[in-house]
């Protein structure tokens, strides 16, 4: 009996238990609950808050607010407000917990991490890049008889080297924080990433043109630098045949540029390397002349390449550097100083300047004539490009050229070592993939069927991240030229009538023929190359110390070609893999990253 009574005590004794515990248990949800659901509602906040002043901060991409005191005041000012309010929430006791706990801690301490780098970057950052701005657009930068004041621009050096610093450091600790996985927080994550990569980018190039301007015009004393104008009609690897070259001459500020020359004065010799000559052996041989001097796409030897051939010319001269253009620079700058009018009644603008320059102008005016034209726009382009500068048009330019440099639209090179870092140091004269930290595939094309079929030509591209160092690129080529077009067009435009090795022409007309070159990533490497499509000619190669896979790519009109293959980079990268391109005639290709 007493056994019994003592079971039934054990048996009530641990249902009381089992109940205290669900109790427990019920009570601990609930408190989960309220947590989770106190966590959720502040999360929104913090992305409203943050969304918020991110809006705000996008008006200190436009260099005529950056300038405007009152309006850039009132912009950081909104900002500042709202970083501080996402701040206090994400570093409050509930946040600090959450952020110790599985799963979701991550995302949480990411969170912590972006609003501490926004609100250091509106607090601090920002407040100070107002004010060297309007120092430096209350100076005057108009000198004497039209030239300019390199003065302000050199003295405004220290203030922005030191804001690009802060600037950097603060985007270098926001992509140090752990990707976030949560939806709603990986959104907020990458808004705030594009807009403190857009300011890092906007204030490194202004830092940039504050040391680069003064060199580049004569600061330093009197510069004569070669122009060389390309046309992506007629694709080479790291632009278009050359048409044209001139000179710029700079001192302290003056600006003088020269007459264009037709580059028939210019075929004069070749300054090809034997390696050079055996990737462009056929099916048309390159002569290395000054028209195909960036078949080779490492902008160092396209500068000493031009150099020797103008030094061989009746127009020889001391050259301290090499700038090199294409249409879609040509328009950029039309865009920011204003409209062209040819003799023709034809009127350029910030729209139509690439596609005239590139097709319109093969179509509407005779051969014979292209020359003056294409000399007349390059040389009044040129002429307005850095004259008459002011601050908000320093601005523009240094974002531009940016851009422009980046897409390889433009180049700056200088033969003086001790400005190199300002040109060729700084992205403005790109080559063939070489850095391993940030690595890029190349892939280049170069027209062997004479025409100028390169506007007809559309690039698309996918790259997509398979694992931590590798990468999936599918690279396609179409022609998008259709019959009603072809029948309107001339030999001129369609090709198919120079002959090349052999004897006989390169391709039918209206068919481009692309030697397709592709670089693997410094100190990476890529894997077999899958074709679709019209490829012939497949070999590897090494030109100018760089190893290359080589091909010939047929593109008959409404035929696409495609290349796919997997990409290794270096264990030294600390950024995503980018493709580098020959240049087309839109400021960028069509590229799908998948990271």
């Amino acid at each position: 009996m007493g056994q019994h009574a003592q079971a039934i005590r054990e048996k009530h004794t641990a249902r009381n238990v089992m109940l205290i515990v669900l109790a427990v248990l019920i009570v601990l949800l609930a408190i989960a609950a309220v947590f989770g659901m106190q966590l959720y509602k502040q999360a929104k906040s913090v992305k409203a808050h943050e969304s918020q002043a991110i809006s705000s901060l996008s008006a200190i991409n436009d260099p005529a607010k950056l300038k405007d005191a009152a309006a850039s005041q009132a912009s950081i000012a909104q900002a500042q407000q709202q970083t501080a309010q996402a701040k206090q929430i994400a570093h409050g006791s509930l946040w600090n917990v959450a952020a110790k706990m599985p799963f979701v801690g991550s995302d949480i301490a990411t969170v912590q991490g972006m609003t501490e780098v926004v609100d250091n970057l509106a607090q601090q950052t920002l407040p100070s890049l107002t004010t060297a701005v309007q120092q430096l657009a209350d100076a005057n930068l108009s000198g004497a008889e039209g030239q300019l004041n390199l003065q302000p621009i050199a003295d405004a050096q220290g203030n922005f080297d030191k804001l690009n610093q802060q600037v950097q450091q603060q985007n270098k600790q926001y992509n140090s924080l752990a990707e976030p996985k949560i939806g709603m927080v990986k959104k907020a994550y990458q808004q705030g990433k594009d807009q403190l990569d857009n300011i890092a980018d906007l204030v490194g190039q202004v830092s940039n043109a504050t040391h680069m301007l003064p060199s580049f015009l004569g600061q330093n004393g009197a510069r004569t630098y070669l122009l060389a104008a390309q046309t992506t009609s007629e694709t080479r690897s790291g632009g278009g045949l050359v048409g044209s070259l001139g000179t710029m001459t700079a001192d302290n500020g003056k600006i003088a540029v020269g007459d264009f020359h037709p580059n028939g004065e210019f075929v004069n010799g070749n300054n090809g390397t034997a390696e050079e000559h055996a990737v462009f052996n056929r099916p048309l041989g390159f002569s290395f002349d000054v028209r195909d001097t960036f078949a080779v796409p490492d902008v160092s030897r396209n500068a000493e390449m031009l150099n020797a051939s103008w030094q061989r010319s009746q127009y020889a001269c001391n050259i301290d550097g090499l700038i090199s253009v294409d249409p879609v620079f040509i328009q950029k700058m039309v865009e920011i100083n204003g409209p062209v009018t040819l003799s023709n009644g034809t009127v350029l603008t910030g729209e139509n300047t690439a596609e005239y320059m590139l097709n319109t102008i093969y179509k509407d005016v005779p051969v014979a004539q292209q020359d003056e034209y294409f000399e007349y726009i390059a040389k009044t382009v040129m002429d307005g490009a850095f004259g008459n500068m002011t601050v908000d048009k320093m601005m523009k330019v240094a974002q531009s050229i940016g851009d422009l440099a980046e897409n390889r639209h433009f180049y700056a090179y200088t033969f003086h070592d001790d400005e190199a870092k300002y040109f060729q140091g700084a992205g403005l004269a790109k080559n063939a993939p070489e850095s391993e930290t940030n690595p890029e595939t190349g892939i280049y094309i170069s027209e062997q069927n004479p025409s100028k079929m390169g506007w007809y030509i559309d690039r698309t591209s996918e790259v997509t991240k398979t694992g931590g160092k590798t990468y999936h690129v599918k690279y396609t080529l179409t022609n998008r030229m259709t019959s009603t077009e072809m029948a309107a067009c001339t030999s001129y435009i369609l090709g198919g009538e120079q002959k090349g090795v052999g004897g006989v022409p390169v391709a039918p007309s209206g068919t481009s023929a692309q030697r397709v070159l592709i670089y693997a990533p410094a100190g990476g490497s890529i894997g077999s190359i899958a074709v679709t499509g019209d490829v012939r000619d497949r070999s590897n190669a090494t030109m100018d110390g760089k190893p290359l896979n080589s091909s010939m790519a047929y593109i008959a009109p409404g035929k696409s070609v495609t290349y796919e293959f997997d990409v290794t980079v270096s264990d030294k990268a600390t950024a995503d893999m980018k493709l580098d391109q020959t240049p087309c005639g839109k400021m960028t290709n069509d590229v799908k990253y998948n990271y």
